[in-house]
């Protein structure tokens, strides 16, 4: 082989691998803080800046005394009640060019009970 194809060689694999560990990076669930309110039915809305994000009655929490819960109504955010300052986790989903962010963790630890 000549030196100018195992160079071009070398560029696509350093390419391929950057482009690899970019992708693994964003890969996963982005903690962020908000403004929660919650509904009559479970579930509801957190704002941060420039998003609102929807969670459902069923997604995972973690308690005031660091038990985690893979579902059910988180304690912090009983029906109808509103939280400043809620830390959750979201991923972001694309699905037939519509995006959503989805909250999939609730944090109730810090948060001071209603």
């Amino acid at each position: 082989m000549t030196d100018g194809r195992l160079r071009s060689i070398a560029l696509v694999v350093v390419a391929l691998a950057i482009g690899f560990f970019i992708g693994t990076w964003r890969a996963g669930a982005t903690i962020e803080t908000g403004r929660a309110d919650s509904t009559a039915t479970g579930g509801g809305s957190i704002i941060t800046e420039g998003w609102t994000y929807g969670f459902s009655a069923d997604a995972a929490w973690t308690d005031t005394g660091n038990v985690f819960h893979d579902s059910g109504l988180p304690d912090c955010l009983p029906l109808l009640s509103s939280v400043e300052n809620l830390r959750f986790a979201w991923v972001q989903v694309t699905v037939e060019g519509v995006t959503s962010r989805p909250v999939v963790w609730i944090d109730c630890r810090g948060v001071l009970q209603p």
